[in-house]
């Protein structure tokens, strides 16, 4: 029986620095082909993750697979990965690092030049590339990294905190190369990151880890299942009004006399309130849904502490 294959499969994976126990009992499985976002707090383990994941560190116990393998040579070559902090010797220049590093992975001279060009002018480097580095913003260096990541077309990009450093127009180039990798070459894309925003505008599914516990797991729209609401004001609010306002909601709390946000009940079409409002005698003054964001999702899920 054939069996569908996972970019990445921890099983009741364990991570422990002495006492310390980070990583508790993770089970995580990302689709091949889907851009996934791990969130957690400073210290929740997601760095201690990744950083098994590349083969840096070792389980205590549980296991690890990439691509259907435990993670060894053969399967590092499938992966492109960012760190959080980017260093990069300040002597060379921009050009001669992504040389090295395609050199490195296994590529000719000239296909290692011909490379680092493309990829240099990818993250909007090119006009840069003889500089040495030492003269680089962060942000700049953080773009350089991310070049490098790319080298020899991986089929998994590993990325740490990726928008560290970046200004709002590179934020957004960032958000479309991510978006570009995986939609035209169908790279699976997991990354660690506190900028919350542009996690719910590209993920397809996110994770979110406390005390190095999973303690949420899926796509936005099903964590945010039965949390959304609905903002209704009324001229005035009848006994017939207040009692469909009972039927209809699972909870609700009043703004002033005439506004109440309300929670429907799951079997409650949405659609359909404001015709049930104005046969029951009602005159709609605001009718507005709101969604929670991936921030309340957040805030939500992990009590606001850490």
């Amino acid at each position: 029986m054939k069996t569908h294959l996972k970019a990445i499969e921890a099983i009741a994976l364990c991570k422990s620095y002495g006492s310390l126990q980070v990583l508790k009992n993770l089970n995580l499985e990302v689709e091949v082909g889907e851009i996934f976002g791990f969130l957690g707090h400073n210290g929740a383990g997601k760095t201690s993750f990744m950083k098994i994941l590349i083969g840096l560190s070792y389980p205590s116990s549980g296991s690890v697979k990439l691509f259907g393998e435990n993670i060894q040579v053969k399967s590092k070559k499938k992966i492109g990965f960012l760190p959080e902090k980017v260093s990069i010797p300040g002597f060379l220049k921009a050009i001669e690092f992504l040389v090295y590093c395609a050199r490195l992975s296994g590529k000719s001279t000239r296909e290692a030049y011909l490379q680092a060009n493309e990829l240099i002018e990818k993250v909007g480097l090119a006009e840069f590339k003889n500089e040495q580095t030492t003269n680089f913003s962060k942000g700049m260096l953080q773009k350089l990294a991310l070049a490098q990541c790319m080298i020899g077309e991986p089929e998994l990009l590993l990325l740490d905190e990726p928008g560290s450093g970046l200004d709002p127009l590179g934020t957004v180039e960032l958000r479309n190369l991510i978006l570009e990798q995986n939609q035209k070459r169908k790279v699976t894309i997991f990354l660690n990151s506190h900028r919350l925003l542009e996690v719910e505008k590209i993920c397809t599914r996110i994770g979110i880890l406390q005390k190095g516990e999973l303690i949420a797991l899926g796509a936005i729209s099903d964590l945010t299942k039965g949390k959304n609401q609905i903002k209704l004001r009324l001229e005035t609010w009848t006994e017939s009004l207040m009692n469909l306002m009972f039927q209809i909601s699972k909870e609700h709390k009043f703004i002033n006399e005439q506004e109440v946000v309300l929670e429907p009940k799951e079997i409650i079409d949405t659609t359909q309130i404001p015709k049930l409002v104005v046969e029951n005698g009602g005159n709609i003054l605001l009718y507005e849904k709101s969604y929670e964001s991936l921030e309340e999702i957040f805030i939500r899920l992990t009590g606001g502490t850490k």
